[in-house]
């Protein structure tokens, strides 16, 4: 189910996820590599560049593209530090503003932290300066252990696929999915054939779990597939299918 669910978003997002046609995305590889166009640092008084192309394509012109706005204090060329660490820390952030942008427009992702979205060699730079924090900064509830999850390669690899996957979803979820219009709503329980259908209730307040036009999605399926049930199997019971 999860790898018939990850291809169907990277197909979704590789053909409608940008703003000048198709690019073909891989999760969670291209989107952890693809964070920058342009690498820049200071070293004494000497500056290192290194252009990533002109045409490479980000998360964040994916979600400028979809929402029309860009992250707050994240510009459409982002750069990085080349100093290892300080490019880890640096993306780190960019990820946590991600989330918490994600958040802010109604997305549900409690269960993903930043530092899942990085790189594995980047993760372990995280791990290692988290590490040396804690220890540095005792009896303090910032670096609390709760918070610190300390994953093998094998399970790093497997909890990142998935945190991607999550984003993306939750991406589709508050930016695509939110221009369903439940205008005739009320149509769809029309027909007699549906009168026994379950209701699912549309205020917004219906429900903790899904958004009003999650629900209207699911009523605009319940109803073809109560039509279809009685069309493929006439007049057999609920029961007897």
């Amino acid at each position: 189910f999860f790898q018939k669910t990850l291809t169907a978003v990277k197909n979704w997002f590789t053909l409608f996820g940008w703003s000048k046609g198709q690019n073909p995305i891989s999760v969670p590889y291209s989107l952890r590599r693809d964070v920058c166009k342009v690498q820049m640092t200071s070293s004494q008084e000497k500056v290192f560049k290194q252009n990533l192309g002109k045409d490479t394509k980000t998360i964040y012109d994916m979600l400028c593209h979809l929402s029309g706005q860009l992250l707050p204090g994240i510009t459409s060329s982002q750069s990085l530090p080349l100093d290892p660490v300080e490019r880890m820390l640096q993306l780190h952030w960019q990820h946590s503003t991600l989330l918490a942008f994600l958040k802010s427009q109604g997305a549900c992702l409690p269960h993903v932290m930043p530092e899942f979205l990085l790189e594995p060699d980047d993760y372990k730079k995280w791990i290692k300066v988290q590490t040396v924090l804690k220890v540095d900064v005792k009896n303090s509830d910032i670096f609390n252990d709760k918070h610190l999850f300390i994953l093998e390669d094998s399970i790093f690899e497997t909890m990142s696929k998935r945190a991607w996957t999550d984003v993306l979803l939750q991406v589709y979820k508050v930016f695509v999915l939110s221009r369903v219009s439940s205008r005739n709503i009320a149509d769809l329980f029309s027909l007699e054939s549906v009168q026994n259908m379950p209701r699912i209730k549309s205020e917004p307040l219906s429900s903790n779990i899904y958004s009003p036009y999650e629900r209207t999605i699911l009523t605009w399926l319940n109803k073809h597939y109560e039509k279809n049930r009685k069309t493929v199997w006439k007049d057999c019971q609920k029961g007897e299918i």
